[in-house]
């Protein structure tokens, strides 16, 4: 890891950059796991979970059995000690489900992948400074989920990362020279083509239990670099990165008509960006979901992870479904707090809306 950093450097360095390129020591930033509102209210589970509302990020299998077209909006709100999310606006959770003939469903959905907030020291040959990095990247998915059977459906479709990051740079020199004119502020922009990702899920429906899984691959794009300079003075060049596959599965059961218990299990291979490398690991999470009414939904939650964005982490989550007038619309609140190392925290406020329409006449 070490060469491939110095040698990252130094091509960048040659293709007109000085100082020579440095990558943000957070990598791609702050990560955080998709999904929409019931499935972090019960704690992440949602892959073998069957939902009409939401597109599931873990298993799009999962709404096979949506009758209503629906289109879904939500936002999330942070009180946390990670300084990349603190104050910071992001994408808002999208999700469009639309059921077509033949038993087809198109799906699309559209998420936050991480946040970027660092600010780094630089230093080269010649002098030193630092750079404030800021920026994210997104997560969308596209595909469609054909049910086979009453109880059976499969989904196929693409996942797709994306990004960008801006880096403003104040460097001084140790020894300013008379000949060669010294560039004391910069900004070096980050830029992550689309790198898509075919995504294949599979769902069992029974009226006691369900079960899921998916499974995304590898996804490979181009990163370019382009730095500007006081004037009208550029440099760029491009780099080749992939972000790994992961592996989503999951299981839920009715132990009575109106309690729902499940369980997901997440991996991902380790994810080395921008000279940062995120370990290799996995999350496994609980929930469970109790129907007072036909309208009415209480959940609660409970994750754990291994490796992965926080090591060691563990979140509880609640929150509560409201579903208006036979399904046309709902509303959803939810509520979790994560603790990680030795004393960091985050506590967020997750609320989304839905709209749906029956187009079909079903």
């Amino acid at each position: 890891m070490i060469m491939m950093n110095l040698l990252f450097a130094y091509l960048i360095s040659v293709s007109g950059f000085t100082p020579g390129f440095q990558p943000p020591s957070c990598g791609i930033g702050a990560e955080t796991a998709g999904g929409g509102v019931r499935a972090f209210s019960m704690g992440g589970v949602s892959a073998g979970t069957a939902d009409s509302s939401m597109v599931s990020g873990a298993n799009p299998a999962a709404s096979a059995w949506a009758v209503n077209t629906g289109f879904s909006w939500g936002m999330k709100a942070r009180e946390t000690e990670d300084l990349a999310w603190s104050s910071a606006s992001a994408f808002p959770d999208i999700s469009v489900i639309m059921p077509l003939p033949l038993d087809l469903h198109f799906s699309a959905s559209l998420s936050n992948r991480s946040r970027m907030n660092r600010e780094d020291t630089i230093v080269f040959d010649n002098g030193s400074g630092t750079i404030q990095w800021t920026g994210g990247s997104g997560e969308s998915y596209v595909g469609v989920t054909a049910r086979v059977s009453e109880q059976l459906a499969f989904s196929l479709g693409g996942k797709c990362f994306f990004g960008s990051a801006m880096g403003d740079a104040e460097t001084s020199p140790y020894n300013p020279g008379t000949v060669v004119p010294v560039t004391t502020t910069y900004r070096d922009d980050l830029s992550f083509s689309p790198s898509w990702g075919p995504v294949f899920g599979a769902f069992m429906n029974t009226k006691y239990l369900s079960a899921g899984f998916s499974i995304v691959t590898d996804r490979a794009g181009e990163l370019t670099v382009q730095r500007h300079y006081m004037g009208n003075s550029t440099a760029d060049t491009t780099f080749n990165y992939s972000v790994p596959g992961e592996l989503t599965a999951g299981v839920s059961a009715h132990i009575h008509p109106r309690v729902l218990v499940g369980v997901d299990y997440f991996a991902r291979k380790k994810l080395s960006l921008l000279g940062s490398t995120t370990e290799e690991g996995s999350y496994l999470a609980s929930g469970i979901e109790i129907s007072p009414s036909a309208s009415f939904r209480i959940r609660g939650g409970y994750r754990t992870m291994n490796g992965l964005w926080r090591d060691g982490a563990s979140r509880i989550s609640g929150g509560v479904g409201y579903i208006l007038h036979r399904g046309i619309a709902s509303m959803d609140l939810g509520v979790g707090y994560e603790t990680w190392g030795a004393d960091e925290s985050e506590t967020v406020l997750f609320v989304s809306i839905r709209v749906s329409e029956n187009w079909l006449g079903r």
